[in-house]
C-alpha cells in the first residue's frame, strides 16, 4: 500500500530549520534535487554525518552516479526513481558505504511543488546494525523455541497468568490424549480439573515470581488410564522484568514410578521374609548395627531400630560371659558376609539355645525409612494426605526423673493410646525417642484437625507409672501433601518445622505447617549468632504484666524480657529463650533482666507502691551455674535493692533436671529473703512430691488448663484440685492466662489468690504500668 506525503514546497524556504529538526531524528539527512532524466543531485547532507555515507563536502552538488560505482549508483537511483514516480514514501535497507558490516534504513520523502511535481526528495537514514542483530537473535530464539516445542520429549505448556493455555507441543497432545484444539484456549483447571486448587496456588506463586520444581501429579488420560507426571513451572518476564506468562514442562514418569513400585514390592517381599523369619537377624556394616528385625528388637529389649542403629554389636553380644551384665541368654550365631557397602557387611543370624520368653503385647514400631516408604505409597494412591508429628514435652527430663525403665513404660503407654485412637487404615509409628508420626488420608481437612485434637486430649489423660500418677504435655506439628509437592520426605520435614513452631508457642499446642516456616533453620542460625550481643547492643527491653490479688486487693508484676532484632523485628521469647539456653547466652540475659528490674523498682516505688513484688523467671540452665546466688547478691548490692521485693519463678523442668542441686540453691535464695514460685504447674510430669520437699511459696497454674476450663469439665476439676492441694500445703496460687470474665469468676469462687492474664492487662511498658495499676484499682473498687 503506497503512502503519499505532501510536503509543501514552501517549507524549503526555511531549509536550515528543516535540517535542524531532522538531524535530531535521524543519523543522516540528504536533500536531493530532482533533475531531468531523472537524475538526483546532492544539495544538502548533514555535515556531521558525511563520513557515514562516504561523502565529502566536495561531493555536494554532484549526482549519485558521479560519486558511487555503477552497482551502488544503480541501486540508489532505482529507489529514488520509485519515489519520484509514485510520489510516495519509499523505505529500503542497504549496507552502508563504510568499512565493516554496517546497515542502514532509509526513507525517501518526495517534495511536491504547486503543480504537483516532485522537485526534491528528502532521504532520512538511520543506522540499524544493532536492530538487525537483535532481529536475527530474536529469530534464532524463536527458531530455537519452535525446535524445542517440536522435538522435545517433554510436554510444554505456555499459559497466561489466568491459567489460559496459549501454546502446547505435540507431547502435550500425546500425554493427555487430546487434540491441540481441545487444549489451547482452555484453562489449566479445565484440562486438569483434579488439581484445580493446586493450580490456583501455583498461578499465585508464579505471579509473585516464584518457580516450582519437580511437583509430582497423578492424572487420568482421556481413556481413564493413570499417568504420573513430574512438573516444573516458571514465570516468564518481559524486557522490563514484568511477569507476563507462565511456562510448564511436564515429564511422563509413569514407567519410572511403575519400576520403583516393582522394586518396592520386591524389597517389601524380602523385608517381609526377614521380618517374619522366626529367628533374630541383624545386619552389621563395619562394627555398627544397620538393621535388626522385630525378633532381634525384642531380644535386645529395644522399641525401635533407632535404639540399636549405629551402635557396636559388642554392646549386646559377647563371646565371653561378662559378670557385670545383669541378664544374659546363650545363643547360636551364624555370619554371612555379602557385598553391599564399601565397608564389610554381614548378615548375622542369632538363635537362642533355649526358647526366649517375650511379651507378645509389646509394640514393635516401624522404622523411619519403612514409614516413609509406606507414606510414599499413600501419596500415590490418595489426593489428601497429612502427617501429624507428636512430641512429648520435656521427655528427657521426665526420663531422668522417673528413670529410664519408667520412661520407656510411659512411651509404651503412649503407643497403646495412639493405637486405640487411630483407625486401622491410618499409619503410625514411633520415629525417635519421644516422637510419634501419624499419616492419614482424608476427604476434608477438618478430619485432620479433629484427629489432632483427639490425640492431644487422649495423651493428656493421667498415666500410672510405677506408683505415681503423672500428666504430660505434648506438641503436634501438621503438614499436608499439597505443601510438600507430594514428596514424603518433604512432608516429614514440613511437619518437623511445624512442630518447632508449636514448641515456641507454649505447651499442648497444635500447629499446621505454613510456607514461611521453610526458612526456620536459616533464621534460627542467624538469631543464635546474634544472641550473644543482645545486651551489648541494647536490643533487650522489659514489659510488665500485673498479677491481681483479688482477696488482698493488691498487685505484683511479672518482668517479661523481649528482644527487638534489627533485621527480624520482635522475636518471641518462646523462640529465643531456648536458643539462649543452648548457646549459654541465657547467663548474660538473666543478669541483665535482674539488673534492669532493680533499676525499674526505683520508678515503681515513686509511682506505684513502696515495695511492689517483681517476679523474674529463672531457667533450668541458670540453675546449673554454681555462681548463680553470688551473682544475684552482687547485682542487688550494686543496685541497692531488697531481696524481699523479688519472686523467682522456676519451672517443673528446672526441678527435675537436678533436684539435689536445685533444692540447695532454692534454700540459699529463701534464706536471703527471696520468694519462690513454680511456673507452668501441671504441664510436665506433675508429680506433687516436690511441693512438700522444696522451699516453695507459690504455684502458678499453667495457662492451658485455664483456657480449657470453658468447654472442658476435666480442666475445671484439675484446677480445683491444684488450688485445694496448694492451700493444704499453705501455698499461694496464681492462675495465668486468664482471658475471660467467666474464667476469672470461677477462679475467685475457688479461692485462687492471684489472677494474671489479658482479661486484666496485657504486658505493658514500665511507663504505662502506673496508669494500668490505677485502672485495675478502680475496677476492684467498683461494686461487682
Amino acid at each position: 500500500m503506497e503512502k503519499h506525503v505532501h510536503i509543501p514546497h514552501a517549507l524549503l524556504t526555511n531549509e536550515q530549520l528543516l535540517f535542524n529538526i531532522m538531524d535530531q531524528l535521524f543519523d543522516i539527512v540528504f536533500l536531493m534535487k530532482v533533475e531531468e532524466g531523472p537524475r538526483f543531485r546532492y544539495e544538502h547532507v548533514s555535515p556531521a554525518a558525511l563520513h557515514l555515507a562516504s561523502l565529502t563536502e566536495k561531493d555536494i552538488g554532484k549526482c549519485i552516479e558521479d560519486i558511487y560505482d555503477h552497482h551502488v549508483a544503480n541501486y540508489l537511483n532505482e529507489q529514488y526513481t520509485k519515489a519520484w514516480k509514485t510520489k510516495s514514501l519509499v523505505t529500503f535497507r542497504a549496507r552502508m558505504n563504510v568499512k565493516g558490516m554496517r546497515f542502514a534504513e532509509s526513507t525517501l520523502i518526495p517534495i511536491l511543488n504547486e503543480k504537483n511535481e516532485v522537485t526534491h526528495i528528502v532521504a532520512c537514514t538511520r543506522e540499524i546494525t544493532d536492530i538487525l542483530q537483535k532481529e536475527e537473535q530474536l529469530e534464532e530464539a524463536q527458531q530455537l523455541i519452535d525446535s524445542l516445542f517440536t522435538h522435545s520429549q517433554e510436554a510444554f505448556i505456555l499459559f497466561d497468568l489466568f491459567g489460559r493455555i496459549i501454546r502446547v507441543n505435540q507431547e502435550v497432545e500425546r500425554l493427555f490424549e487430546l487434540q491441540k484444539n481441545e487444549i489451547v484456549g482452555k484453562t489449566l483447571s479445565e484440562v486438569i480439573p483434579t488439581y484445580r486448587e493446586n493450580i490456583e496456588q501455583t498461578l499465585a506463586r508464579l505471579a509473585e515470581g516464584k518457580p516450582l520444581h519437580a511437583i509430582r501429579l497423578t492424572m487420568k488420560t482421556k481413556n481413564n488410564d493413570n499417568i504420573y507426571v513430574s512438573v516444573n513451572a516458571s514465570p516468564l518476564l518481559d524486557k522490563n522484568g514484568n511477569i507476563i506468562a507462565g511456562f510448564a514442562s511436564l515429564l511422563n514418569i509413569t514407567d519410572l514410578i511403575q519400576t520403583q513400585k516393582q522394586l518396592k514390592q520386591s524389597e517389601k517381599l524380602h523385608r517381609h521374609i526377614v521380618e517374619t523369619f522366626p529367628e533374630a537377624i541383624i545386619i552389621r556394616t563395619g562394627d555398627k548395627i544397620t538393621y535388626a528385625n522385630s525378633i532381634a528388637l525384642r531380644m535386645f529389649k529395644a522399641s525401635t531400630l533407632d535404639d540399636l542403629k549405629n551402635r557396636p554389636i559388642q554392646q549386646w553380644i559377647n563371646t565371653v560371659q561378662q559378670p557385670t551384665i545383669a541378664e544374659t541368654i546363650p545363643v547360636q550365631i551364624a555370619v554371612l558376609p555379602f557385598p553391599y557397602e564399601k565397608e564389610r557387611t554381614e548378615l548375622i543370624w542369632i538363635k537362642p539355645i533355649e526358647p526366649m520368653v517375650t511379651n507378645q503385647t509389646e509394640e514393635a514400631y516401624t522404622e523411619r525409612n519403612e514409614f516413609v516408604e509406606k507414606l510414599t505409597d499413600l501419596l500415590f494412591t490418595h489426593e489428601g494426605v497429612a502427617i501429624l508429628l507428636v512430641d512429648v514435652y520435656q521427655f528427657k527430663f521426665i526420663n531422668s526423673f522417673l528413670g529410664y525403665e519408667n520412661g520407656n513404660e510411659l512411651l509404651k503407654q503412649i503407643g497403646i493410646r495412639l493405637k486405640r485412637t487411630v483407625d486401622s487404615h491410618t499409619l503410625w509409628t514411633r520415629i525417635s525417642g519421644d516422637q510419634f508420626a501419624i499419616a492419614l488420608s482424608y476427604e476434608r481437612q477438618s478430619e485432620v484437625e479433629q484427629l489432632a485434637n483427639t490425640v492431644k486430649e487422649t495423651l493428656q489423660e493421667p498415666y500410672t507409672i510405677g506408683d505415681q500418677s503423672i500428666r504430660i504435655g505434648i506438641h503436634i506439628g501438621i503438614s499436608y501433601a499439597y505443601d510438600a509437592q507430594l514428596c514424603a520426605e518433604t512432608l516429614m520435614n514440613n511437619a518437623e518445622k511445624a512442630l518447632y513452631f508449636a514448641k515456641m508457642e507454649g505447651t499442648n499446642v497444635i500447629k499446621p505447617y505454613e510456607p514461611h516456616m521453610s526458612n526456620v533453620f536459616t533464621r534460627k542460625m542467624q538469631l543464635e549468632s546474634a544472641l550473644s550481643s543482645t545486651v551489648e547492643n541494647e536490643e533487650l527491653f522489659l514489659l510488665y504484666q500485673p498479677k491481681v490479688n483479688i482477696h488482698a486487693r493488691s498487685f505484683s508484676v511479672e518482668a517479661l524480657v523481649r528482644w527487638k532484632h534489627p533485621q527480624f523485628g520482635f522475636v518471641s521469647p518462646a523462640e529465643f529463650i531456648p536458643m539462649a539456653e543452648e548457646t549459654n547466652a541465657i547467663y548474660d540475659i538473666g543478669k541483665w533482666v535482674l539488673r534492669q528490674s532493680c533499676r525499674d523498682l526505683a520508678f515503681l516505688r515513686q509511682n506505684v507502691a513502696e515495695c511492689m513484688k517483681v517476679a523474674i523467671n529463672l531457667s533450668a540452665k541458670q540453675f546449673l551455674d554454681e555462681h548463680l546466688v553470688e551473682d544475684i547478691q552482687h547485682i542487688l548490692q550494686e543496685e541497692g535493692c531488697d531481696a524481699s521485693c523479688f519472686i523467682f519463678e522456676i519451672t517443673e523442668t528446672t526441678i527435675i533436671k537436678n533436684p539435689e542441686q536445685v533444692v540447695k540453691t532454692l534454700e540459699r535464695l529463701k534464706n536471703f529473703g527471696f520468694s519462690i514460685a513454680v511456673d507452668d504447674f501441671g504441664v510436665s510430669y506433675s508429680s506433687l512430691e516436690y511441693l512438700n520437699r522444696f522451699p516453695i511459696d507459690e504455684v502458678k497454674i499453667d495457662r492451658s488448663f485455664i483456657q480449657n476450663m470453658t468447654n472442658n469439665e476435666k480442666s475445671k476439676e484439675i484446677v480445683s484440685a491444684i488450688i485445694s492441694l496448694a492451700h493444704n500445703l499453705h501455698l499461694t496460687v496464681t492462675a495465668e492466662g486468664v482471658e475471660t470474665e467467666q474464667q476469672a469468676q470461677f477462679l475467685i469462687e475457688k479461692q485462687c489468690e492471684q489472677l494474671q492474664g489479658f482479661y486484666f492487662s496485657r504486658p505493658v511498658s514500665l511507663e504505662q504500668l502506673p496508669n494500668t495499676i490505677v485502672s485495675l484499682q478502680n475496677i476492684m473498687k467498683s461494686p461487682t
